[in-house]
C-alpha cells in the first residue's frame, strides 16, 4: 500500500522531472543539437549510443532524461493505483501523464525524421506545457481532498471567470511565443547539419503579437489579483495571485531583454524556464 505522503512525493518528483525535460529539450534546440542524433530511438541506424562529441551527447542526454521521466511517471501511476485511500481523480491524472509522455516520444521521433519540421517542434514544446499543467494539478490535488463533502466556492464567481480568462490567455501567449521562436534564429540544428526550415513569418511581427498578448495577460492577471484582495478570499489564493503576477512581470522583463539583445541562447533558456 502507498500512503498519501509517499504518493505526494512521487507527484512532486514527476513535476520536477517534467520541468527538467522542458528545460533540457530547450537546451537541445538552443545549442543546435536537434539533429545530433539523426535517428530514433537509436542515435544512429546501427548504434544506440552517440559519438563522444557535443551535439550528439546533448541530444542523447535529453532522450535518457525522457526515459527516466517515463519510469518515474509509471511509478507514480502504480502509486496512484495502490494509494490508500484510493482516489480516482489522482489516478486519471497519472494516466494523463503516461499518455502525454508517450505522445511526446512519438512527436519527438517525428521531429527527428522530418529534420526538425518547425511545426512538429512547435507541437513538441506545447505538448510539454500540457504535461507541466497536468503534473501541477496532480501535485495540487494530492495535497487536498476534493472528493468528500459538498463543494465550497472560495471566491466570487466573477473571479473564477477571470481565472479561466487567465488560463485561456496564457495558452495563447504560449502558442504565440512558440511561433515566435519558430520564426527566429534558433532552429535546433548547427553547422554541418541539414538546415532546419523556419516558420515563414517575419520575426518582428510574431514578437509584437506575442508581446501584445503577454501584456494583455499581465493586465488581466493584475486585475484578478486586485479583485481577490478586494473580496473576501482566502490568503493562500491571494498569495498565489501575487506570486503569479511577480513571475509574469519578470517574464516580461526577460522577454523584452532577449528581443532587444538579439535572442542570446542563454536568455531564451531563462525565458523558457519562466514559461514553465
Amino acid at each position: 500500500m502507498v500512503s498519501p505522503t509517499t504518493f505526494r512525493r512521487l507527484a512532486i518528483g514527476s513535476l520536477v522531472a517534467v520541468c527538467l525535460i522542458v528545460l533540457t529539450g530547450a537546451a537541445v534546440r538552443l545549442t543546435g543539437s536537434g539533429l545530433g542524433c539523426p535517428d530514433w530511438p537509436s542515435c544512429y541506424q546501427r548504434q544506440v549510443t552517440p559519438q563522444l562529441s557535443f551535439h550528439p551527447l546533448v541530444e542523447f542526454s535529453n532522450r535518457l532524461a525522457t526515459v527516466a521521466l517515463t519510469v518515474l511517471i509509471a511509478a507514480t501511476f502504480l502509486g496512484a493505483l495502490r494509494r490508500r485511500p484510493f482516489r480516482a481523480d489522482l489516478t486519471w491524472l497519472t494516466v494523463g501523464l503516461l499518455g502525454g509522455v508517450t505522445a511526446q516520444a512519438v512527436i519527438g521521433a517525428i521531429a527527428v525524421y522530418t529534420k526538425l519540421n518547425p511545426y512538429v517542434v512547435l507541437l513538441h514544446f506545447l505538448a510539454s506545457m500540457v504535461l507541466v499543467a497536468i503534473a501541477v494539478m496532480l501535485v495540487h490535488r494530492s495535497n487536498r481532498d476534493y472528493s468528500s463533502g459538498p463543494a465550497t466556492r472560495l471566491v466570487p464567481f466573477a473571479v473564477i471567470l477571470g481565472g479561466r480568462a487567465v488560463v485561456g490567455l496564457l495558452g495563447l501567449v504560449l502558442i504565440a511565443g512558440t511561433f515566435t521562436t519558430g520564426a527566429g534564429p534558433h532552429a535546433g540544428n548547427s553547422g554541418g547539419q541539414l538546415v532546419a526550415r523556419r516558420i515563414p513569418v517575419a520575426l518582428r511581427d510574431m514578437a509584437e503579437l506575442h508581446s501584445s498578448l503577454a501584456m494583455l495577460l499581465v493586465g488581466v492577471t493584475l486585475g484578478l489579483a486586485v479583485a481577490l484582495h478586494a473580496t473576501p478570499s482566502p490568503e493562500r489564493v491571494r498569495r498565489a495571485a501575487r506570486i503569479l503576477c511577480g513571475v509574469m512581470l519578470l517574464q516580461a522583463v526577460v522577454g523584452y531583454t532577449q528581443y532587444f539583445t538579439h535572442l542570446p541562447a542563454a536568455l531564451v533558456e531563462v525565458h523558457v524556464l519562466g514559461a514553465t
